[in-house]
């Protein structure tokens, strides 16, 4: 063999052995439990330096803890495929790739049903297919109304993720205490503006019913600010106004927790 192909050999060799010293580092594994809201992380980190994940990640949810989300950590990093499911565990809701824990290449996302309602590609940053239908929850009218008196966009804002998106966030939301003791219910309206570059601002509750519900609905909703697309009107972004109602509405009493997964 001659010395040039032998260095290419060598050195094809070492490229091919990197992964296997970065996967083959020696892990821990954790699994961590949470009852507010109930969940169960079960992940690894280096034992080198244990604030390191690096490894498989499973997030399990809700009484039963089903399956949420499972994906991939190297060195500290979200990497490689991630999916997240649904409340059955089995209906994929989000699935694609992350790299140096950033989303890349096309992502799709899924409605409760298991029915195609996006596909985004985070490296072009371009939506690729909404499913036809429109946002119910949610209002949306023009910053500034158009000459003839126009006050709603021809294209309304889109959330990168859908519905499945949204109701992750959603599900965080607590109770407030004095809303409880109190048996406070309803539906908190919290509206804000999305500009022509789909950044979020001016949050305020234009409808409350207090005891604590108000700030928490604002909480939910300001945690929604990143990943929006702005309106269009005659296929030009426009800003808009945005009303999202928040329901808190009073459960009976559960059973008691499942016992963390190993």
């Amino acid at each position: 063999m001659s010395y040039g192909l032998s260095r290419l050999v060598t050195a094809g060799l070492l490229v091919l052995a990197l992964p296997v010293c970065s996967f083959g580092q020696e892990t821990k594994k954790v699994t961590k439990y949470s009852q507010s809201p109930i969940s169960n992380e079960v992940y690894y980190v280096l034992k080198s330096d244990k604030n390191v994940k690096h490894g498989p990640y499973a997030l399990y949810r809700g009484q039963q803890l089903k399956l949420a989300t499972e994906g991939y950590y190297s060195q500290g990093r979200k990497d490689s495929i991630w999916t997240s499911y649904g409340w059955n565990s089995t209906t994929v809701t989000a699935k694609g790739a992350y790299a140096n824990d950033q989303r890349t290449g096309i992502w799709e996302f899924f409605t409760s049903k298991g029915e195609l309602e996006q596909k985004y590609d985070y490296t072009q940053r371009q939506m690729l297919f909404i499913r036809p239908g429109k946002n119910k929850s949610m209002s949306v009218t023009l910053l500034q109304p158009t000459a003839t008196g126009q006050t709603w966009p021809d294209v309304a804002p889109v959330y990168i993720g859908g519905s499945a998106a949204i109701t992750s966030e959603m599900i965080t939301m607590r109770y407030p205490a004095e809303a409880l003791r109190s048996g406070v219910s309803g539906t908190v309206q919290v509206a804000f503006t999305i500009d022509k570059a789909g950044k979020c601002s001016n949050y305020h509750v234009s409808q409350g019913i207090g005891a604590g519900c108000d700030e928490e609905a604002l909480r939910i909703v300001q945690a929604l600010a990143n990943g929006w697309i702005p309106a269009q009107l005659a296929g030009q972004p426009v800003a808009v106004e945005c009303e999202f109602p928040v329901k808190f509405g009073l459960q009976k009493p559960v059973s008691t927790p499942a016992k963390p997964m190993n």
